[in-house]
């Protein structure tokens, strides 16, 4: 009987000890953050907030380090917040206001940054700077980028660099369809359904479960968008596949195992004026945060992708062509760095900028 109590009391201590690992991250409205980066003192992957804030599991780890394109990097001891509710305060980041003047061309500087993280630690890093232009009668935009990358070893950097480092650049583009005008066109058609909470928050959900969410900070005049994207076409494919078997189709043969298992999370700021309206210049501020685990060789990563807008105008065709050749300078991670301070770029958390670095750190004690 001693034997089982003694057993029952170390389960309950497991249970409550695992409970004890699970984590809230919220602004200082108390609204959940979702898609923020979690890792360990050695800049190793812990994990990432789903829609609702929550770290599903801190694994053990007592002093967490959270990263998010909109918010300060913070660094947190697990010991000193008996709630487990962590609140994060907003980046001090904005957009300067630009004039609309009479011109053809529309001018975008952003910069970005991604970093692949596994349970080791980053193990790949890409940085630079994209001129976009938007033709305001043509509606095209146009962007050329300029980047430095670095991989744990010189095979992680080719393969990266190589397969997906122009999707990389892509991404850091301005868009002219954002997301919460996507979901607008999809609330309208009936795809996709807007509730709104008393918070202020408008959840978009479709007919399994909630998508995300967008906010409307109108003090500060933002709009903020998360949306999974990736989970909306899931279901969308498990609804036609369910239709299909409905309607006398065979179900479709289980396939093999995913390599991977991966989740995907859209974050974007919007400045916004009385009106409510944005111009495609207004973009403030974007993040994909993308998770998953390697089954094959059960490792645990995240890729965190962010982007910022540092200049905004409004230019004709000369002035382009002399704002790009202005432009030709050799970028090093040197240069990136002043370039991140000089327009108050929020900093991934310290020790993720520091394990980051040691993937430069020639080029780095060069200065």
């Amino acid at each position: 009987m001693k034997k089982l109590l003694l057993v029952a009391a170390l389960l309950l201590s497991i249970a409550a000890s695992a409970f004890a690992q699970r984590v809230q991250v919220v602004d200082t409205y108390g609204l959940p953050i979702a898609a923020v980066c979690v890792t360990n003192e050695n800049g190793a992957l812990v994990g990432t907030t789903d829609n609702d804030g929550w770290l599903a599991d801190a694994k053990g780890v007592k002093h967490l380090y959270l990263s998010h394109v909109a918010f300060k990097a913070m660094d947190v001891n697990l010991d000193t917040i008996p709630s487990l509710s962590v609140v994060m305060q907003d980046a001090d980041f904005q957009l300067s206001e630009v004039v609309v003047k009479p011109k053809e061309l529309l001018y975008v500087q952003t910069y970005f940054r991604c970093v692949y993280v596994s349970d080791e630690g980053p193990i790949y890093f890409r940085s630079g700077v994209v001129d976009n232009t938007y033709d305001l009668a043509k509606k095209k935009v146009s962007s050329k980028t300029r980047s430095v990358s670095r991989g744990r070893n010189g095979l992680y950097r080719f393969v990266i660099s190589t397969l997906v480092g122009r999707y990389i650049d892509q991404w850091a583009q301005i868009d002219t369809l954002p997301d919460y005008k996507r979901i607008a066109k999809m609330a309208d058609k009936g795809e996709l359904t807007i509730t709104h909470e008393p918070s202020g928050r408008r959840l978009v959900s479709d007919s399994i479960s909630v998508l995300g969410y967008i906010d409307e900070d109108l003090q500060q005049g933002t709009r903020t968008t998360n949306f999974d994207r990736w989970m909306l076409r899931d279901h969308r494919d498990q609804a036609k596949e369910e239709a299909r078997v409905k309607a006398g189709g065979k179900p479709k043969k289980e396939k093999a195992p995913r390599t991977t298992n991966d989740k995907h999370s859209y974050y974007e700021v919007y400045n916004i004026n009385d009106e409510g309206l944005s111009r495609i210049d207004d973009l403030v501020m974007k993040q994909a945060l993308i998770s998953g685990h390697f089954e094959q060789a059960d490792e645990d990563y995240i890729i965190l992708f962010e982007t910022f807008t540092i200049g905004r105008d409004y230019i004709d065709k000369k002035e382009f062509k002399q704002t790009r050749k202005e432009n030709e300078v050799e970028m090093d991670i040197n240069e990136l760095r002043r370039l991140e301070q000089n327009h108050h770029i929020p900093p991934l958390a310290p020790n993720l900028k520091a394990a980051v670095d040691e993937l430069f750190k020639k080029e780095l004690n060069k200065n």
